[in-house]
């Protein structure tokens, strides 16, 4: 997971992304069961790697200088088998589409290593922005076809698996780490996303501008917004997931603006403290309904509006609505039996 690395730098992140972040939890928790877990991650930058965290060995893995295309990836591929070559494992895993997948799925090929491929959203299946990169598109494909396991995230994700690459996957739920339950009048709600055109953040100042009687926060991560006429609408930088956890705990509802997700890690950190999670356009396998844990627009931003009011309406009062969130996040994502699916699908056994 080359993107792992601001996770794995020494003095902590100031952000990382839900798939980065879902990959030292699981890392973390099998090493905890007594196996050898080791992260792959791009080093030599800014940052120095720690040696380990938490139990997990992290491996470095320096970037090829070189902005030429073609170069740069057999570049990347000639250090990343060293690398695997140098660090021998029983399994690798990869984790979201790329470049990545088809190098990773030939060094373990050639290094006669079972290799498992994990899908991080809906785009590992959709590859519409990918139309001028057709070769990586082929290579990528071919890798999933050839893996030794297809891990996916939800049922949805798995129906796409089974159109897109006529693979049978492993449906394995993200882990919601415990969190203390939210208390007292919660102020605000909160949205955490990169600023890019498919999360959609002009969708949430225009809720912000619908609902001028409540108060939104936004960590914005990687761009630029101008919201300065949104004067109910406090912008506030990356930061560790650490001090994200005070914003969470102070949350009406986590929003979700986006045109497509994986199982948002913001949802579960926001359920884990019985914070319920308010969606655009995007329900994961439907359970925002489903389960009552929140509200879905169905793509209507006049819903989105109403929905949020109601909730901002009712924040002072909402233990049911907080008790189901909680409990869907135990039943669910407990890291436990999330690990116990990972072990079969890794072949790890027992310990």
């Amino acid at each position: 997971m080359p993107a792992a690395a601001p996770l794995l730098a020494e003095g902590g992140a100031r952000f990382a992304g839900g798939a980065e972040n879902q990959v030292l939890m699981l890392a973390r928790e099998l090493a905890r069961r007594g196996h050898r877990v080791g992260i792959v991650a791009f080093g030599g930058g800014t940052a120095t790697l720690r040696a380990r965290v938490d139990g997990v060995d992290v491996v470095e893995l320096t970037p090829p200088r070189t902005r030429i295309p073609l170069v740069r990836t057999l570049a990347f591929y000639a250090r990343t088998f060293r690398v695997l070559r140098a660090n021998p494992a029983g399994v690798i895993v990869q984790r979201a589409a790329g470049i990545h997948t088809a190098l990773v799925a030939a060094a373990a090929r050639l290094l006669r290593t079972r290799f498992v491929f994990a899908s991080a959203g809906l785009h590992d299946f959709d590859f519409a922005s990918w139309e001028s990169r057709r070769w990586i598109v082929a290579l990528y494909e071919r890798a999933v076809r050839s893996a030794d396991r297809v891990v996916v995230q939800s049922l949805e994700q798995a129906a796409l698996c089974r159109r897109r690459f006529g693979r049978e996957p492993l449906v394995i739920a993200s882990i919601a780490e415990p969190a203390a339950p939210q208390t007292g009048t919660p102020g605000a709600f909160l949205w955490v996303g990169r600023l890019d055109e498919h999360k959609r953040p002009q969708a949430y100042l225009d809720l912000a501008r619908a609902l001028p009687e409540a108060r939104f926060r936004m960590v914005a991560v990687a761009g630029e917004l101008d919201a300065a006429d949104v004067p109910n609408l406090e912008l506030l930088g990356p930061r560790p997931r650490a001090e994200l956890a005070p914003l969470f705990a102070d949350a009406v509802a986590i929003v979700s603006t986006s045109r497509s997700e994986g199982v948002p890690n913001v949802f579960l950190e926001a359920w884990a403290r019985g914070v319920p999670a308010l969606a655009l356009a995007h329900d994961p396998d439907g359970a925002i309904e489903r389960e009552r844990l929140g509200g879905f627009a169905g793509g209507s931003p006049e819903r989105l509006a109403e929905l949020a009011r109601e909730l901002w309406e009712t924040r002072g009062d909402r233990a049911e609505l907080a008790t189901r969130c909680r409990e869907h996040v135990t039943r669910v994502h407990d890291a436990g039996p999330v690990a116990d699916r990972w072990s079969e699908a890794l072949g790890l056994g027992g310990v």
